[in-house]
């Protein structure tokens, strides 16, 4: 990855950005819209497993169509996932009532958001093949440093005007994702024209779901690890506000809160380029496993609101750094014929972590209370995490054995 600040960075920062705030839009502040349209925490959850489950399964079928049309181009996909999400949102802005119609909106405004990164995440793949000049870090950061913008801005005007504004707010996001998706998609252009053999890795047939989870059994377990800790994660991020209550702050703190967790993930993912050579990507992912268990372990414990933001300190060495990491393991480990797919996965387990997330948690937050609920998510956690390091292992012995077959 290069280090400068290219065009190319900066149209993908726009795609990054948009995507994020979108995030913070449909998740960070699904608890507020829901809530001021008459939801309790329950149906809450029930919302967000529903919205989770359908962006997971649409994820990786379209990563798998996408392999296996190659001349499909990411941007058409997008920008017909972001043309759906704008009239979901008119219908939330029409009807923010509590009923079948604001219910199965909310679901598919989330279900057409997640794709949204899965096929980002192979569009930068896609352009590092290209040799163009990205620094996906950077890049990245820029997701975390507009999710922190908007959060602050959202926790102050909904207190001030009120849920019914977050519709146009997702709106406003959508325009800029349009307008990065454009440059970006010319950015891919220019570049594969100027790689003759780029046309290759479309010769090569793309697995199917079946095959490529046999062929690539190490990764799926280390994914099927990460569903677990995503439960964790998720508990904490889908019911944030539950968390500020429980203390006695309100949406306002609540905003503040997910802006903090989003600054400290900045700079690790600004400088991943700078990381200690000493150790391997592989080794600094385990090392952010780790961390998910600590960093949930301290968000259950945190007595009050001032040592709650001391603990998303941990958010950097734990969430930032896998995902900043995470796209180039599962490039260098996935064989490239199925590099949409293993991008489209990656995501989608963390997604389908936060539908488990909202139905254990909706329940247990509404039955057992906050900590209890935080405390049962670092056990989540550490198991996960047990899992997760043990698959990583697993392939590096795998690779030990095939290079021992070669040279035999």
């Amino acid at each position: 990855m290069k280090k400068r600040i290219t065009p190319v960075t900066i149209h993908y920062m726009i795609i990054t950005g948009g995507f994020w705030m979108a995030f913070c839009v449909v998740t960070a502040y699904a608890a507020v819209f829901l809530h001021g349209a008459g939801y309790d925490d329950q149906e809450l959850g029930i919302i967000l497993a529903l919205g989770n489950v359908g962006g997971a399964a649409l994820s990786p079928v379209l990563g798998a169509w996408i392999d296996r049309n190659r001349k499909i181009r990411h941007a058409a996909v997008i920008n017909v996932l972001l043309g759906i999400q704008i009239l979901l949102l008119i219908a939330l802005r029409m009807k923010p009532e509590r009923g079948l119609l604001c219910s199965a909106c909310y679901v598919l405004y989330l279900a057409f958001v997640m794709p949204v990164n899965a096929l980002n995440l192979d569009l930068c793949v896609r352009l590092e093949h290209a040799k163009a000049p990205l620094n996906f870090g950077l890049a990245r950061s820029m997701g975390s440093f507009s999710f922190v913008i908007l959060s602050t801005l959202l926790g102050i005007l909904t207190e001030r005007l009120g849920f019914r504004m977050l519709p146009f707010a997702g709106m406003a996001v959508i325009a800029l994702q349009f307008a990065g998706n454009r440059l970006v998609d010319r950015d891919l252009r220019e570049a594969e024209q100027s790689l003759p053999e780029s046309s290759a890795m479309s010769q090569e047939k793309s697995s199917s779901l079946t095959v490529f989870v046999r062929e690539n059994k190490a990764f799926c377990l280390m994914l099927f690890g990460t569903i677990i800790i995503f439960i964790a994660h998720n508990t904490d991020g889908n019911f944030l506000i539950n968390l500020v209550e429980n203390l006695g702050g309100g949406p306002a703190i609540m905003g503040y809160l997910a802006a903090f967790t989003a600054i400290v993930e900045v700079p690790v993912m600004m400088f991943s380029d700078r990381l200690p050579k000493k150790w391997s990507r592989v080794q600094y992912i385990r090392l952010a496993f780790v961390f998910f268990v600590l960093k949930t372990l301290a968000y259950a414990l945190a007595p009050s609101i001032p040592l709650l933001f001391a603990s998303r300190l941990l958010q950097a060495p734990s969430y930032a750094l896998y995902t900043v990491l995470i796209v180039g393991y599962a490039d260098e480990t996935v064989n490239r014929k199925d590099s949409a797919k293993a991008q489209s996965l990656a995501f989608s387990m963390t997604t389908i972590g936060s539908v488990l997330a909202s139905l254990i948690g909706g329940n247990m937050f509404k039955t057992a209370g906050v900590q209890p609920t935080m405390l049962t998510a670092a056990a989540f956690a550490a198991a996960g995490a047990a899992i997760a390091i043990s698959a990583t292992f697993w392939k590096a012995k795998a690779a030990g054995r095939e290079k021992g077959k070669e040279t035999a």
